[in-house]
């Protein structure tokens, strides 16, 4: 038993699988604001015992009535004196919020007298049905209105004969504030339903459609074709809204389709793999670019080596040159012997071979460095056009500059600097150490989207599959529904032309017997008594004939009825998940 009245959603409010019998808040209104079918406690009983309401309105009351369900023991402490404090509170705001007509106060509801209590009763009561009236009897007439509001505690007599007392008035007091939660709970329902943005749901639809039939049978009204061309406009009303939402998924998913044979015709799986081999050339690229670093490190630390060689050569060469000069003079002044000017001349001669080996080996340190910086600019020169080819590339892509469609703000272009020294001088990366990883995820992130749009693609084919299958369940069922119509109604046609006959064969009986008996008034008493007997037989068996073509027309009305009352609790049990089937089971 539901133990909270809090405000229900409009979720939960559609979810009710179940079609049990459950009557309205009272016998005179069906739902708050609006009446009833069934009368107040005077009027007529329902000829089926617990039978649940079918007002007019199209949707069950939330609110019960009925005989007297099962006493059980109150799970309030409706003695504990928060509990009174809240209950009270509670009860006069409602009262004040619905214009009670009557001054309340805390202190008047410490210990009310009967008459306020009873005010207050029927103030609330009224609420669910206007016309309704206590009679003198009050110690029976109270506890009958909680039973038919299904109350599920005992309302005591002998606490009415005392309902100020200590022992008597908080569970009086709770008793009125469970009308109150009540009457709130009704009200958030019918807010709830109007705020329903699933009205239209086809199970709502044919519900209604049973319930103004109902209305109509409990009526006595036989036309109600009117009510079959609702439910058949209502439905033509939702099959055209369900083949404009087809269309238009229809439509998103060739769009979807186009684009994805778009991506599909691209030149991206041509770029990717050009760009990894760009990637792998960058790669060898800069290892070659380290590779000739480093020679043209020792290339150039050779070269100072050698120009420090060569202007200690050189040094050499004007220490020699000046003691040449010094060694002359002194030849100068002295006597020339021959062995002195054969040494003197092999040892310039020995001189002049080491410049000569010098200068050579000078030479040729300098074509090697000129050679070696002649393919460092070639290298230098490949590199930017390979990065220039990529850059490119990236623009057709959309992944250049950081602005482009698919660049996420991720700046994957390559600038170059003209002619530097340095690998670092002539990709300027500026700190792009990640550009291998944004490309790889660039990469993953086009094939997720390709895959996103493979799966949306597949959910909206999935969705237009349900809405069809659902289209032609609905067209399946309007049709035997139709057919069962028309089957009835032939059946009922027959019989009543079968009786018609029967009706028109007696009249012309009962004529024929009367034109003889006027005519044959001579042929004696006997025969008038028996023709009188005759026709008093024909009458009865006309009766008869009648009262079985009411009660087969009662009988067909109940079995339509019952079965439409089926379809109904077969269309919510199939609909019940899984689990609770199995519980079920």
């Amino acid at each position: 038993m539901r133990k909270s009245l809090a405000p229900v959603s409009a979720s939960s409010l559609n979810s009710r699988s179940s079609l049990a019998p459950r009557a309205s808040l009272a016998p005179g209104k069906a739902s708050l604001g609006r009446q009833s079918t069934l009368g107040g406690f005077g009027t007529r009983k329902s000829s089926i015992g617990g039978r649940q309401s079918m007002a007019p309105g199209g949707r069950r009351s939330t609110l019960a009535a009925g005989g007297p369900s099962k006493q059980m023991e109150d799970p309030r402490n409706v003695k504990d004196k928060t509990f009174i404090n809240a209950a009270k509170h509670r009860l006069i705001e409602f009262l004040v919020e619905n214009n009670y007509d009557r001054q309340i106060s805390l202190k008047q509801l410490d210990a009310p007298t009967t008459k306020d209590y009873l005010h207050i009763l029927m103030f609330l009561y009224n609420k669910i049905d206007p016309k309704f009236q206590l009679s003198q009897n009050i110690a029976e007439d109270v506890p009958a209105m909680f039973r038919r509001l299904r109350y599920p505690f005992n309302v005591s007599k002998s606490h009415l004969q005392a309902v100020g007392s200590p022992h008597a008035w908080p569970s009086l007091l709770a008793s009125l504030v469970w009308i109150v939660e009540l009457l709130q709970y009704e009200k958030q329902v019918e807010i709830a339903m109007m705020e329903d943005p699933e009205s239209e749901h086809p199970d709502k639809m044919f519900f209604d459609y049973l319930a103004k039939a109902y209305d109509a049978f409990l009526q006595g009204s036989d036309n109600d074709e009117y009510i079959e061309q609702e439910l058949a406009q209502a439905f033509d009303a939702k099959n055209e809204a369900t083949q404009e939402e087809v269309n238009r998924i229809s439509t998103a998913n060739r769009k979807m389709e186009e684009e994805i044979q778009e991506l599909s015709e691209s030149k991206l799986e041509e770029l990717q793999t050009k760009r990894s081999l760009l990637q792998k050339d960058l790669e060898k690229f800069k290892l070659l670019i380290t590779n000739l670093e480093k020679h043209l490190v020792d290339v150039e630390k050779k070269t100072v080596e050698i120009k420090e060689d060569a202007s200690a050569k050189e040094a050499e060469l004007k220490a020699a040159e000046v003691e040449k000069a010094h060694l002359q003079e002194v030849v100068g002044q002295q006597e020339t012997k021959a062995i002195d000017a054969q040494r003197i001349a092999a040892e310039r001669g020995r001189l002049q071979e080491d410049l000569r080996k010098t200068s050579a080996e000078k030479e040729s340190l300098q074509n090697n460095i000129y050679n070696a910086e002649i393919t460092l600019a070639n290298k230098q020169a490949d590199i930017e056009k390979q990065i220039q080819e990529y850059n490119r590339t990236a623009t057709e892509m959309k992944i250049v500059p950081a602005t482009a469609k698919h660049a996420d703000g991720i700046a994957f272009d390559i600038p170059v600097a003209s002619r530097g020294n340095g690998v670092d001088q002539l990709i300027a990366l500026g700190g792009k150490s990640s550009l291998k990883q944004d490309l790889v995820n660039l990469r993953d992130s086009f094939l997720e989207k390709a895959q996103e749009v493979h799966s949306q693609r597949m959910e909206g084919e999935e969705k237009v599959r349900d809405m069809q299958m659902q289209v032609e369940e609905k067209k399946e069922e309007i049709a035997n529904l139709e057919e069962e119509c028309r089957t009835k109604e032939q059946l009922l046609v027959r019989d009543k032309e079968l009786l018609e006959m029967e009706l028109k064969n007696t009249a012309t009986e009962v004529q024929a017997l009367e034109e003889m008996v006027a005519s044959g008034m001579s042929m004696g008493k006997a025969r008038l008594v028996a023709a009188k007997k005759k026709v008093e037989e024909l009458q009865r068996e006309f009766k008869e004939v009648q009262s079985g073509y009411q009660r087969r027309r009662s009988a067909r009305s109940d079995s339509l009825m019952a079965l439409c009352s089926l379809a109904a609790q077969h269309k919510l049990n199939v609909q019940v998940d899984p689990p609770t089937l199995l519980l079920r089971a």
